[in-house]
This record gives structure tokens, sequence and C-alpha cells, in this order.
């Protein structure tokens, strides 16, 4: 069975626990300055989406300002770097690279939820990414919110208690990552069908995602107060009493970005 097939046999198929053993503080250290240096080499020279504009907070940064709080700095650290290595490997092409709420959030789980925070995250990044039968060109649905903010809002009462980066809600992304690939191998499904080796990135949105026009989309969301968690903010809560997925498209339409029929 091929590692594809392994990670998409089932929508629900449980994702693994296991966690790489801490690494050395000095292998941290180079792993940390191996990212860093991986994400300035990426298209958008490490932008972030901070209205100010700014360029994103260096991963190392983020270590060294947050691992006081953590319960354990080196698995706090462990598991920053083996997101961000996971975010770059399966997303390659993505625009902005904010990881300060994302990072506020690991140091406020336990170490069993820690744990499976990073699992999750690694699963997820392997389920929607370029390598994977959904080939999502971005990550930052998931990262700003949007995703986070459609599930909260379609059950308030109940979920809005769960941060962007919960854990209830990396357990429904998942999953929910898991239908997108049943329904795309089951070649039924007309917003996902299967994808050619020569098509590029999916793009289910009427909207034209191509970097150039996800750059201006994206800064006009920005600049609007309409991305809904603001993942460059160590403090992001998260808003999702607005329709974000539908201001997006009229944002969208306003800069002449819609798909032709």
């Amino acid at each position: 069975m091929s590692p594809d097939q392994a990670l998409t046999t089932s929508a629900h198929l449980r994702y693994p626990l296991e966690m790489v053993p801490a690494a050395h503080p000095s292998d941290l250290d180079a792993r940390f300055a191996a990212a860093d240096a991986q994400i300035e080499r990426c298209l958008s020279a490490p932008l972030s989406l901070d209205p100010s504009p700014r360029r994103a907070t260096k991963l190392k940064t983020l270590r060294e300002t947050l691992e006081g709080e953590a319960l354990d700095k080196d698995a706090f650290g462990e598991a920053l770097v083996s997101i961000a290595e996971s975010q770059l490997r399966h997303f390659p092409g993505n625009l902005f690279w904010d990881f300060d709420a994302f990072a506020a959030q690991l140091v406020r789980f336990n170490r069993e939820e820690l744990r499976e925070a990073v699992a999750l995250s690694q699963s997820l990044m392997e389920r929607f990414g370029m390598n994977s039968p959904i080939r999502f060109r971005y990550v930052h649905d998931f990262i700003y919110g949007f995703d986070w903010a459609r599930w909260v809002a379609q059950d308030p009462e109940a979920r809005s208690s769960v941060p962007p980066f919960g854990l209830d809600f990396l357990r429904y992304i998942f999953g929910r990552g898991g239908e997108l690939i049943e329904a795309i191998r089951a070649k039924n499904d007309a917003r996902y069908p299967p994808l050619g080796s020569n098509e590029g990135a999916r793009n289910p949105f009427e909207f034209i995602r191509e970097p150039r026009e996800e750059y201006r989309l994206m800064r006009a969301l920005a600049s609007r107060e309409l991305i809904p968690v603001r993942a460059y903010e160590l403090g992001a809560r998260g808003e999702f009493r607005q329709d974000f997925r539908a201001l997006r498209g009229e944002v969208a339409r306003e800069l002449g970005l819609t798909r032709l029929p």
C-alpha cells in the first residue's frame, strides 16, 4: 500500500499519535534555522498578512517569546518546528507565513494535548496539501480561520468556545479532509473531481486563486478587517459572527477576480 493509500483508506482513519522524541536543543536550533531559511526562500519572501505590512515573525523568535510559558519548552519547540516543516513540505506555494496565533495555542496545551495537536496538524497538512488528491496550494483558509469560522457558525452554542486551533476543530478538519478525498476518489463530486497530473492546484472557489490574485484578495480582506483569525497576533481569538466566505466572494468580485463560467 502506498503512503497515499494508507493515508486515505477511510475518512475516519485515525491519525498517528506517535511523536518524534524531543530533539536535543542544538538539533532543534538547527531545525528552526533551516525552517526559517526555507520560508525566506518562498515565493512571497515570508510576508505576514498583518495590514501594517511586515514580514512574518520568524519561528525562532516565536520559540524564544513563548517557550517560557510552555510546560516543556523542548516539547513546545519540537511541536512548533514540526508543524512548520510539514506546512513547508505540503504547501510550498503558500504566500503568507504567520504562525503567531498557532504557536500561542500550542503553549496552552498540556503534554497529551500537544502530542495530539501535532499529530493532527501534520496529518491534515498532508491530507490537504499539494502532495494529496485534494491538492490545495495555500493553507490560508486554515491558518486565517475561514474554515474555523464556518464550522463554528454551524453550531455556535456548542462550538464558540473552541479556539481556532483547538483540538475539537483540528479533529473536525482532519476528518473533513478524509471525506473530501473519498469524494474525489469516487469521481462523482462535481466540485471535487479528480485532478490530472498537469492540472496544478485545486480551486473549488468562484474566484481566481493564482498567486497574484490570492495576494490581492487576502490583502484587501485584511485591510477591511475581514480575516476571521488574525494569525499574525499572539492573542488572536477569532471571529465567526460574519459570513466570511460570502464576504470574501463579494470582495473578489469587486476586485474583478471572478472566474469565467
